[in-house]
């Protein structure tokens, strides 16, 4: 089908026209559309397909915290062909355009203690203080203690499916129990088998719906 009609969402929103059965209006600003049924206004039909904006952010560093602190979990490294999605001052992961947005975060924790320890880790939206913490977020992980040496490791992944407006940003934050809790990073290796480089963080972001 061909594209019939295009405006701006807000000049939309104050016509609130009734389409055609089957008439598509076009957002020029968003690149959302809906399709009409003949009955219903636009601000009553839903939103069809999605753009499909995506973005890969990782880290390639140690992060550390002290105890009891939230703090912004960072990312220095960006897939470039992304598409919609961004990273701004390091940790807050930006939106260009509106859309239902999943969250998919990987980290790798390490614990250079001889007792397990706890980190505890929450979403915040737009803000950098606790306004903007997003309820029922967090998530619990108890990181194993040194063992023979060698550092406790945990893998923890989290999981968040957000609706978010142009420009709204998510920062992942987290506060250890105990400062020798760390999302750590790892060099590729050689021997006694060849390994790649482990991140410290990878964070997938991808739109699963326009709205």
């Amino acid at each position: 089908m061909a594209v019939q009609r295009v405006a701006t969402r807000a000049n939309w929103a104050a016509g609130n026209p009734i389409l055609l059965p089957g008439e598509i209006g076009f957002e020029t600003d968003t690149g959302n559309q809906k399709i009409g049924n003949g009955v219903e206004g636009w601000n009553k039909l839903h939103y069809y397909g999605s753009p499909g904006h995506w973005g890969e952010f990782s880290s390639t560093v140690e992060q550390t915290a002290t105890a009891d602190t939230p703090t912004e979990v960072t990312f220095n490294k960006t897939d470039p062909n992304g598409d919609g999605v961004r990273i701004e001052l390091n940790s807050r992961i930006t939106v260009d355009n509106p859309g239902v947005y999943v969250f998919e975060f990987n980290l790798q924790l390490s614990n250079n203690d001889t007792q397990i320890h706890d980190a505890h880790f929450w979403l915040r939206r737009n803000n950098s203080g606790s306004d903007g913490d997003v309820d029922a977020t967090t998530t619990a992980a108890s990181v194993i203690e040194k063992h023979g040496g060698v550092r406790g490791n945990n893998n923890l992944l989290i999981d968040h499916t957000l609706t978010l407006a142009r420009e709204d940003y998510i920062e992942l934050i987290w506060a250890p129990s105990n400062a020798n809790v760390s999302l750590r990073a790892g060099a590729a290796i050689t021997s006694p088998y060849t390994r790649p480089s482990r991140p410290s963080v990878v964070l997938n972001v991808y739109q699963v719906a326009a709205a």
